[in-house]
């Protein structure tokens, strides 16, 4: 019978210690847009522009894809024409895949005007 006691005992104890909530002090979260507080640089922006010119040794489709193999565009690459073409990507986007003629090629989108020549191999 002791150790019945007892052992109910250790468990309430047990029990009513787990139980404590940790209490943090939380900052407020704003309710409002003018509570925000935004960096004076910050564009809010989602997407950037790129300005891309493509040359080909011959004609062709090429694609622009991400990483992952999403297309953003298709365009048709003709002999010794430049193409220029306005893409629009994802602002966390670094890099581009260029795929022509069962080749690729990764770019990467460090300024906004972008040029690439393919050469035959």
């Amino acid at each position: 019978m002791k150790k019945l006691i007892l052992l109910s005992i250790i468990s309430l104890v047990v029990v009513f210690s787990s139980c404590k909530k940790d209490r943090f002090d939380e900052p407020k979260a704003p309710e409002k847009m003018e509570e925000l507080t935004v960096p004076a640089g910050f564009d809010w922006k989602t997407t950037k522009d790129f300005s891309v010119t493509l040359s080909a040794y011959t004609n062709g489709i090429v694609e622009v894809t991400n990483s992952a193999g999403v297309v953003y565009q298709k365009a048709f690459l003709s002999t010794g024409q430049p193409y220029t073409m306005k893409l629009t990507v994802p602002s966390y986007e670094t890099t581009i895949r260029l795929k022509f003629m069962g080749k690729t090629q990764d770019i990467a989108l460090s300024s906004s005007n972008i040029s690439y020549q393919f050469v035959a191999q």
